[in-house]
């Protein structure tokens, strides 16, 4: 099949034929379907039955085999233009609808053979014709769709360098004036320092989310990984900020003077990105924390359990489903990029693990990765 990017008008001959393929085909869907998962696992090679990419794409085998049997093409269509989008968030869902359809045409020809003897050729060319058109209609919702996202993320990002670059501007602007105390120098350097570093975070944050939306497995560097070490180091870096807002940070029950004494917690996985999903957790309870951030590290039978504490005002219940959406913010919370926990989120699910949180109005939060002690290869 060939990949197209206009849309071809079906003509009357071609929908006839396709309602009387719709129709032909009804009774053996659910034999098509299992064929078709069975086809897209082996063409996936080392894809588990709790694989993300397998959910998606079964949910999209159900939207696909929707029978075209009464003709209307026109909600057709437009049932792929708006679903469509929803399967193809990522590059990888994007190709995997794609293959999709190359899979149907394997799936589905041994019924097609059976049912339309003398006029396969015929049925084959109008099924590429339908597969052209639909493939187009994705095509255009995908990338309609990265056009929005590449928008909304840029005028986020800009939006949140403004404040700190603002401070780095302000404050070297009056350091550049004579007669500035020393004391007022040393303030003004360590402002603009850590206007610096804000901004250095929230670039490094864009790119991590920038990198996880592909949700390959390849980008995964799999090491045996201590969970103690990456929380300390987590931690470490944001202590200044946290003791500067009287939080103190434990770390399995231990202040920082005795985090040389934690016990390793290991796990195979990515380290880099187990240490930043570590450190978004840590940013955000600094932002929220009334006095104290208890980290857990937890090992268990099949997984390691990372929780993170703080005693701030909670999320309000209509909330706690959407934290981990992307961009998405708490009206009212603290101001951010939106990026981090769904960075925390994609993290788990790469690792065949879970990111959720707990939360009552008014007696804080506790935001809970687990990530299984082994990783597929």
């Amino acid at each position: 099949m060939a990949k197209a990017k206009e849309i071809v008008p079906l003509n009357q001959d071609d929908k006839k034929l396709l309602v009387e393929i719709g129709r032909a085909m009804t009774p053996f869907e659910e034999d098509i379907s299992r064929k078709w998962d069975d086809l897209f696992v082996k063409a996936r090679n080392g894809l588990k039955e709790s694989d993300r990419a397998v959910k998606d794409f079964r949910e999209a085998v159900h939207l696909f085999l929707t029978s075209l049997s009464d003709g209307d093409f026109d909600a057709y269509f437009k049932r792929i233009d708006e679903k469509g989008a929803d399967f193809a968030k990522t590059k990888e869902q994007y190709e995997n609808l794609i293959l999709s359809f190359h899979l149907y045409e394997e799936a589905s020809f041994p019924y097609l053979q059976k049912s339309f003897t003398g006029r396969l050729h015929q049925v084959l060319n109008t099924l590429d014709l339908l597969y052209h058109n639909v493939i187009a209609i994705l095509a255009r919702s995908y990338f309609r769709e990265l056009e929005r996202e590449r928008e909304k993320f840029i005028n986020i990002l800009a939006h949140d360098l403004k404040n700190p670059l603002m401070g780095v501007i302000g404050f070297s602007k009056v350091l550049m004036e004579k007669g500035v105390p020393e004391e007022k120098r040393d303030d003004y350097l360590k402002r603009i320092y850590n206007s610096g570093k804000r901004m250095n975070s929230l670039i490094d944050n864009a790119l991590t989310y920038g990198r996880l939306k592909s949700e390959r497995r390849g980008i995964l560097n799999i090491k045996e990984v201590d969970t103690a070490e990456a929380a300390k180091e987590a931690a470490a870096f944001l202590l200044p900020e946290a003791e500067k807002v009287g939080l103190s940070i434990l770390i399995n029950g231990r202040s920082e003077k005795d985090w040389k004494y934690l016990d390793p917690v290991k796990v195979n996985g990515d380290g880099d990105l187990i240490l930043r999903a570590v450190g978004n957790y840590i940013s955000n309870a600094v932002k929220y924390a009334g006095s104290r951030i208890e980290v857990s590290l937890q090992e268990r039978e099949e997984d390691v359990l990372i929780s993170v504490k703080d005693d701030g005002p909670g999320i309000p219940t209509d909330h706690i489903d959407l934290v981990f959406g992307d961009y998405y913010m708490v009206p009212g919370g603290k101001p951010g990029t939106g990026l981090g926990l769904p960075s925390v989120r994609m993290i788990a699910e790469l690792h065949n693990g879970k990111a959720w949180v707990e939360s009552e109005g008014g007696k804080g939060s506790t935001f809970y990765l687990r990530l299984p002690k082994k990783q597929g290869t």
